[in-house]
């Protein structure tokens, strides 16, 4: 093997191990979230009730904002930006 061929071996063998260890986090948050959605409900939730008391223009007439704010959440709605 020459020169050219270890080192191009070493950095191919360094960004493998990166990307093992990448790959590690990504799961690893893929099964946290995944072990608790209601978390991630509530926190949409939560935030949907803040947006919409501050912003009382965007809830529907015929609901209330925490009715509003769990059909948000139950969907996973992203906020609007402007808030």
């Amino acid at each position: 093997m020459t020169q050219l061929d270890e080192t191009i071996a070493s950095r191919l063998s360094h960004i493998e191990e990166r990307l093992t260890r990448i790959e590690k986090i990504l799961l690893s948050e893929r099964e946290d979230q995944e072990q608790n959605p209601v978390a991630t409900q509530e926190q949409c939730y939560e935030a949907w009730v803040s947006y919409l008391t501050i912003t009382p223009e965007a809830v529907e007439a015929h609901l209330t904002a925490h009715e509003m704010a769990a059909l948000k959440a139950s969907i996973n709605a992203p906020i609007p930006v402007d808030s």
